[in-house]
């Protein structure tokens, strides 16, 4: 399913950002030299640019760790609406890492990232009541239990390493 040129990171990444139009053609490199802001901004390719802000806070990929050009990748992105970024953005101004602590800017970048995975979830759920409304017309209501009873009843499987 996964192609061989995206990475286990990248991987991640298109399953975080999977529900977004954004994502549907990413492909995703692993970088082993550090780039600048401006040659990575230049590339339009937004999910890049949030790998590249990522690694730049991590130290990792082969980019030097330095929170300052990850805070300035991850604003470029958040004025571009990216709830991610928007996220990311808004916890490094409440802990001043990067950039200089501003809670009225965490506020704001936090508060748009809510907003933004808000308006997500009711499109989300607006898909999810059409597409039962096309499966009431095509199944049986004991094959529509079933899937009612499989969703109910269901858990994430235990791994080491959870998103939450």
């Amino acid at each position: 399913m996964w192609s061989n040129t995206i990475p286990a990171s990248g991987r991640m990444l298109c399953l975080i950002f999977a529900l977004s139009p954004l994502c549907v053609n990413a492909e995703i490199t692993t970088h082993t030299t550090a780039l600048n802001t401006s040659s990575v901004i230049n590339q339009s390719n937004p999910l890049m640019v949030y790998q590249q802000a990522l690694d730049y806070l991590l130290g990792r990929n082969g980019a030097v760790k330095s929170a300052e050009k990850a805070a300035g990748l991850f604003k470029t992105l958040a004025e571009q609406n990216w709830s991610s970024a928007q996220h990311m953005l808004g916890n490094m101004y409440l802990r001043g890492k990067g950039v200089e602590k501003n809670d009225l800017l965490a506020y704001k970048w936090l508060s748009l990232a809510s907003k933004n995975n808000l308006q997500l979830a009711k499109a989300i759920h607006n898909k999810r009541r059409q597409l039962y409304e096309n499966l009431q017309n095509n199944l049986s209501l004991q094959s529509l239990n079933k899937v009612e009873t499989w969703i109910t009843e269901w858990e994430p499987t235990k791994t080491r390493t959870q998103l939450n």
